[in-house]
């Protein structure tokens, strides 16, 4: 094995793995318009969180009840 840098790390199995710079969380998004419900995964870093999600399928891009769970 090779030189280890400080954000190496090395798993039980002894095989190298890159420390993650974010966090993977589950969001639930419900639409405040038609009551639709989404549950997505995203990746959390400095504090926002990524999905991907735009818009509900009945248009609504701005009114939603969004909860994070890890």
């Amino acid at each position: 094995m090779g030189t280890l840098h400080s954000k190496d790390l090395v798993c039980q199995t002894g095989i190298r793995m890159r420390e993650v710079p974010f966090l993977r969380v589950k969001v639930k998004i419900l639409c405040k318009d038609c009551g639709e419900r989404f549950i997505l995964r995203g990746k959390k870093e400095h504090g926002r969180i990524e999905t991907g999600f735009k818009q509900c399928l009945c248009n609504n891009r701005d009114h939603f009840e969004i909860e994070e769970n890890f």
